[in-house]
């Protein structure tokens, strides 16, 4: 069919995925990732690493953390002193280790913040995900609160003005008879019991990070901890670099008795109380407003709203509850390993039969991605109507003549296009059976290429495909992330049971693209339709 006549096919409106008040953010973020992508290769662009940088940055800022601790005296002048010692005595370890310990410090905080907006923007916080964006909201003013006890630490001017903004705020809570502003009236007021509290709380706040950061990862299979060594790498010699370049240094020390003038701030952490200030809030505004804005953004899951539902939609497959027939599981863990935010599991057999276990579904957790539908190698995992075998019967169908023989020649090939991996509106002819412009390519729209497995490629090529495409979103950009289960899966030779990476054959072609670079798309196709009928990847 030529391209002109292609055009003037009609085809159905792709559904809207994306809620509309994060559309202009999303295709924001999808235009900086793609520049990302260009710089540093989609497997090894930092904005799909982020929460794997973060553990990273935590890591440093806790190992520089205990080495600090060793030499650190409590009291106002002991702190001072001691801090001075660390910094200056020590210039070429203490004084580093000591500038690590503050530029890891606002590295985690820029990194979770970039995350979160990448989350949200990305629409990956709501439903099934809402454990992730609530634990990753409470990270926030404990890592803020972290950052905040060790600017006392210190005990130099920068201390001294916090303290006092922190004590301001606090005092309006009903929590203790005396303001709290008195334990800075004076210097004889700040005993060695307050350092003695701040840095106990300095100390256990870690603790509490790394448990929320367990929450933060409980629902994921699979979780990225560490980054690639191409990441890992520049991200510690940067940081020693600037170390050693720009090395943190303390203001002068602390005194009660004087007021204040203007002192370096570190804007990633105190930065808030300027904005209060300039604001006019203090106190109880300061407060209220802070927690109401904290408030809403916590609940953001449940405030954004799914896009209006389309009456049809062009995934072939619906993506409605999952489902176990125990008549055909024989409790082997091959949904349980597919699934990647661990809604399926293995329970104690219910049924009598002669397997130990059996698969059952947790909903709140199912992502309805498909992945487990045609990893059950029995065909008891089911999705609506879809299963292994509705898989394959669909396939067979679409290398057959259509019944009354209307004309429609019989597809070279087959492409599983991913219904998130852009925008298919003209793409596909009026029945999306076919590639518009591409008529020799059948089509089959599946919520994630994920759900692709091998065995159904092999299966497309026994009932006559001369090619398979399998097209997907870019690099670790998967809504499902099926990327993700592709670094943890692969083998050293190669084979797995779930990739379709792993079968040796040129008549598959894995496309991984971009939303932005549509007509790049067609291109591959046709040329990749062209070389299967000229033979050559046979």
């Amino acid at each position: 069919m030529p391209k002109e006549v292609a055009k003037a096919v009609k085809a159905k409106k792709a559904p809207k995925y994306i809620p509309w008040p994060l559309r202009p953010g999303n295709y924001g973020l999808v235009y900086i990732q793609e520049k990302f992508n260009w710089i540093f290769t989609p497997q090894l662009n930092p904005l799909y690493f982020l929460g794997s940088i973060t553990f990273l940055l935590l890591w440093v800022a806790l190992f520089s953390g205990v080495y600090l601790f060793l030499f650190y005296e409590m009291g106002a002048t002991g702190a001072y002193e001691s801090v001075q010692y660390i910094t200056e005595d020590q210039k070429y370890y203490g004084g580093i280790m000591r500038s690590l310990h503050r530029y890891s410090s606002d590295g985690l905080m820029i990194v979770i913040v970039i995350h979160m907006a990448q989350v949200f923007f990305s629409d990956r916080f709501r439903k099934y995900r809402w454990v992730a964006w609530v634990s990753g909201a409470a990270i926030i003013p404990v890592l803020w609160f972290e950052g905040v006890t060790g600017y006392f630490l210190p005990w130099d001017q920068v201390a001294q003005v916090t303290s006092i903004a922190i004590s301001e705020i606090i005092s309006t809570l009903p929590i203790s008879a005396e303001p709290m502003e008195r334990l800075f009236a004076h210097n004889d007021a700040v005993t060695p019991l307050l350092f003695f509290i701040m840095n106990y709380l300095h100390m256990a706040v870690p603790m509490l990070l790394l448990i929320l950061a367990w929450i933060h990862c409980m629902r994921i299979s699979m979780p990225l901890i560490n980054p690639p060594k191409q990441i890992m790498y520049p991200i510690l010699l940067s940081l020693l670099t600037l170390a050693i370049i720009k090395p943190a240094v303390s203001a002068a020390p602390a005194d009660l008795g004087n007021l204040v003038g203007d002192v370096p701030i570190d804007w990633f952490f105190l930065g808030v109380f300027v904005v209060f200030e300039k604001l006019g809030l203090a106190g109880g505004h300061a407060l209220f407003w802070g927690g109401a804005i904290y408030a809403v953004f916590t609940l953001l899951p449940w405030i954004i709203k799914d896009p209006k539902k389309h009456e049809d939609t062009l995934s072939m497959i619906p993506q409605v509850d999952v489902l176990v027939d125990l008549q055909k599981c024989k409790g082997c863990p091959l949904c349980q390993q597919a699934c990647p935010f661990e809604a399926m599991i293995l329970v104690n057999r219910k049924d009598g039969k002669n397997y130990d276990t059996q698969a059952e579904v947790i909903p709140a957790h199912c992502a309805q991605c498909g992945f487990c539908v045609n990893a059950c190698e029995f065909g008891a995992v089911s999705m609506g109507n879809w299963n292994k075998g509705t898989f394959h019967d669909f396939v067979t169908k679409v290398f057959q003549p259509a019944p009354g023989g209307n004309g429609e020649s019989i597809p070279t090939s087959i492409a599983f296009i991913c219904e998130r991996s852009f925008n298919l509106d003209g793409f596909l002819t009026d029945d999306c059976m076919r590639v518009a412009t591409t008529p020799d390519v059948g089509v089959m729209v599946i919520p994630c290429i994920g759900s692709v497995s091998p065995s159904l490629v092999e299966h497309c090529f026994e009932v006559g495909a001369k090619g398979v495409m399998v097209i997907g979103c870019r690099g670790l950009d998967c809504h499902y992330r099926e990327e993700r289960r592709r670094l943890h899966l692969a083998k050293e030779d190669g084979s797995h049971k779930f990739l379709v990476e792993s079968i040796n054959d040129n008549r598959l072609r894995i496309m991984l693209v971009s939303p932005l670079q549509i007509e790049k798309i067609r291109q591959e196709i046709d040329e990749f339709n062209d070389e299967l009928k000229k033979g050559v990847t046979a």
